[in-house]
């Protein structure tokens, strides 16, 4: 038998929200094989005459050694109580499990906080501006080669467009300059970054880059793709492993505040590589700089060609060294589809709206790697033992994918086998119906349209965007969804993915599609126990019940108990007061007095 830890925190005086039962879009045969019942968690019906009235939410929590204790009853749990458990009166704030962003980026969020930031300028020519003050510094450095990286994102521009590399040449014609696109899908260097690179006319395209060039042949300084840093890989300044570990710590102390214990790192490996990028988030975790529990989803594209076996999931938990495994795990293999909205390379199945202003090879878009490799890699990853998590943005990248996904399954069947579409931002009724049979999870970003739902809309059309994240529709088709935001493509807060969800429009506020949205219960699912489950960790996180991680956050008031009107305008008064990991405030520690 278990000895169950005495308490050493109680948390009472306040709803605590366990988020148990069936996922958005589960069965319930699916909950009872995770050993969950539907509604499971909730405090038992009190009967009143003959009608059983629901009793709410249950009024405590315990926590000892770093699990969950007790939860129910305030004076059932306040009874475990033994001399020196902390009490503590949540005078009405609410507890939930803690928030996971199960699709992220931490580590280059953490590199890119050392860039120069140019979506906080107003329009193009106050960015170039900037530019020439980053050259003016640059010019003084004492680095013997400088470049100067910036990221930016034209959305953010009154006159929403790419700079042209004739532009950056006259504002900075003398050190090399590399603008990261906020999409992670392109990026656009000056003359001298294409020089320094060896970009010329003659160069390929390498894997997973498509250099745009003019009717001549000559660059234009555009890289497109899933990974369009890489023409200039081998001369951008080196990251070293303080610099990476600097970065995991810059971006740990975010995810704390806004609530978020558990988070995945969607591609290890995209800036220098997989061995590098896990020490730097093992000896973060070692050290206490990366309170998060940190599920790593390797991109194996990089790690084996397609005519490869790719590492199997064992060959990356090795890397990860033993005694922060409870912190850092080995998750689902990355790759990609196509490329995104915003930068015109997501693949649709019919022209972009706009499609007479673009380049003719990108009138519907992308594929990132031709149909039949994406197809072989997915198959060998999932032979491997692999929990696939594909990016698709467009609906041609989505189409391929979930064919890609049906091959896969039918000649090497896998029960239970969770593979994703991350994005997913396009289904149409055909996809919808092809995602729901194969048992696929969508892995959506709310904030992509608060933040570029505007552009979505000029590239698509209206009549294309009432397929666009209509989560009502979706989730009563028994679609699995999970939210993450993609930070740092989004800003990556929950409370503000929870709001962009009930708003469904861009920054101008005309609104993508009229779908009703979710409930305010399946929003905070999406973000906790279905964003746990969609990453296989459903067993130690993303709910409160007892033997489970004590990762939960505090919230200034019941979050089921704000109208969905309030959450769309942003009037709904909720905000992260504390955060604990493992039973420990990693955020807020004044909250619990």
């Amino acid at each position: 038998m278990t000895t169950r830890p005495a308490p050493e925190l109680i948390l009472h005086g306040g709803p605590i929200l366990p988020m148990n039962g069936a996922a958005a879009g589960e069965g319930r045969a699916s909950a009872r094989a995770r050993g969950e019942a539907p509604g499971e968690g909730r405090a038992p019906a009190r009967v009143r005459g003959e009608a059983a009235v629901e009793a709410g939410p249950p009024r405590a929590i315990a926590i000892g050694g770093g699990v969950i204790v007790a939860v129910g009853d305030e004076a059932d749990v306040l009874a475990l109580s033994r001399p020196g458990t902390r009490l503590v009166d949540l005078a009405g704030a609410a507890v939930l499990p803690g928030f996971q962003d199960q699709h992220a980026h931490p580590l280059p969020e953490g590199v890119q906080a050392g860039w120069l930031d140019l979506t906080k300028a107003p329009d193009l020519r106050a960015a170039l501006r900037l530019l020439a003050g980053a050259a003016e510094r640059a010019r003084s450095s004492v680095e013997s080669e400088p470049w100067i990286e910036a990221w930016y994102h034209p959305a953010a521009w009154r006159d929403d467009r790419h700079p042209t590399r004739d532009e950056l040449d006259r504002v900075v014609p003398d050190v090399p300059v590399l603008l990261h696109h906020g999409s992670g899908h392109a990026a656009l260097g000056n003359s001298m970054a294409l020089a320094y690179a060896g970009i010329t006319a003659g160069r390929p395209d390498p894997s997973g880059a498509t250099i745009e060039r003019d009717a001549s042949g000559e660059p234009t300084g555009m890289v497109r793709g899933s990974d369009p840093v890489a023409p200039f890989a081998a001369v951008l300044p080196g990251l070293t492993p303080e610099t990476l570990r600097q970065a995991v710590r810059r971006v740990a102390t975010r995810l704390s505040a806004a609530g978020v214990t558990s988070v995945a790192d969607a591609h290890v490996g995209s800036l220098v590589d997989p061995v590098s990028e896990l020490a730097a988030y093992a000896g973060a975790a070692l050290d206490g700089d990366l309170p998060q529990r940190l599920t790593a989803m390797p991109g194996l594209a990089r790690l084996a060609r397609v005519d490869e076996d790719p590492p199997t999931p064992d060959d990356i938990a090795a890397l990860i060294p033993p005694d922060v495994r409870d912190r850092v795990r080995a998750g689902p293999a990355k790759f990609f589809a196509d490329g995104a909205l915003s930068t015109g390379d997501a693949w649709l199945r019919s022209p972009y709206a706009d499609a007479a202003a673009r380049p003719p090879y990108l009138a519907l878009g992308r594929p990132a790697h031709e149909p039949a490799e994406l197809t072989e890699r997915l198959r060998r990853a999932h032979l491997a033992g692999w929990q696939l998590a594909t990016h698709a943005i467009g609906d041609a990248g989505a189409a391929l994918v979930l064919d890609a996904y049906r091959q896969v399954l039918a000649a090497a069947p896998r029960a239970d086998h969770r593979h994703r579409v991350e994005h997913a931002m396009l289904l149409a009724p055909d996809l919808l119906r092809a995602a729901v049979d194969l048992e696929v999870i969508a892995m959506l970003q709310p904030e992509f349209v608060a933040v570029t739902g505007d552009v979505y809309l000029a590239r698509l059309g209206e009549s294309r965007t009432v397929d666009l994240y209509p989560y009502r529709r979706w989730i009563d088709a028994g679609l699995r969804v999970a939210f993450s935001s993609d930070r740092p493509f989004s800003p990556g807060a929950p409370l503000d993915g929870i709001r962009a969800a009930f708003r469904l429009s861009g920054p101008s506020g005309r609104r993508m599609n009229d779908d009703r949205g979710p409930t305010i219960d399946e929003a905070l699912r999406a973000w906790t126990s279905d964003a746990a489950w969609a990453a296989r960790d459903e067993r130690r996180t993303g709910r409160l019940a007892p033997g489970l991680a004590a990762d939960l956050v505090i919230l200034s008031a019941d979050p089921t108990a704000v109208p969905a009107e309030r959450w769309a305008a942003g009037d709904d008064g909720i905000e992260v007061l504390a955060t604990l990991v493992g039973g420990s405030a990693v955020f807020g520690a004044d909250a619990l007095g």
